[in-house]
């Protein structure tokens, strides 16, 4: 057999095994993204919205097809830029990511905003039905830090998201809390992330500004 002849089969056989790979990375990504549950999908996308897009659209990562080593790249160089993710929410998105993203995906994804719109919020309880929880300010300070102040501004002053110091709507819970729980405009949905409590002392210190 000539040498030619001899390649021939070779690069098929190549060909094969790569093929055979990817089958068995794509179905390996599958499989971890049906491990994420209904909830962790809605909290990691509720992060991204809060956390990410206060830099840039979630258009740049919905586009995105990449491995989990380069996924892992990105997000501990957006945390060392400032991404406000702790260990725990880091992993989660960074789970979501790459079961979401990876190359094997479909070219055209819902977008984050479209997938938060399609989950149901696990959170049904509003203060408006079952009366409002009693608060604790101190609390609600560090919540706030955490998770609002990057919108919201510090001290509530607002900035990206508007003043909530002396709003109005710190008068009127049910609108207070209907507006944290399922988001409003660019506002995503907080009921997977924060729990009712969490609200609660939020509101609490909001009250006080």
């Amino acid at each position: 057999m000539s040498l030619p002849q001899r390649v021939a089969p070779l690069a098929l056989a190549s060909w094969l095994c790569l093929m055979l790979v990817m089958v068995v990375i794509t179905a390996a990504q599958e499989d971890d993204r049906a491990s994420l549950s209904p909830l962790q999908s809605r909290r990691a996308a509720t992060l991204i919205m809060a956390r990410c897009a206060v830099c840039h659209t979630t258009d740049l990562i919905s586009h995105q097809r990449l491995p989990e080593d380069r996924w892992t790249a990105t997000v501990e160089k957006m945390v060392h830029w400032g991404a406000d993710l702790s260990q725990e929410e880091t992993a989660l998105v960074l789970h979501y990511l790459v079961a979401r993203n990876h190359p094997g995906a479909a070219d055209e994804l819902p977008s984050i905003e479209q997938e938060l719109s399609m989950t149901q919020s696990i959170v049904n309880q509003s203060a408006a039905t079952d009366g409002p929880l009693p608060g604790v300010p101190a609390r609600g300070a560090g919540l706030y830090m955490h998770n609002c102040q990057a919108c919201h501004g510090e001290g509530a002053a607002g900035g990206v998201g508007p003043k909530l110091a002396g709003n109005m709507i710190l008068k009127h819970e049910g609108a207070f809390w209907e507006t944290v729980l399922h988001g409003r405009g660019p506002m995503p949905a907080w009921g997977a992330v924060l729990s009712q409590q969490d609200i609660a002392d939020i509101h609490a210190w909001l009250a006080t500004r």
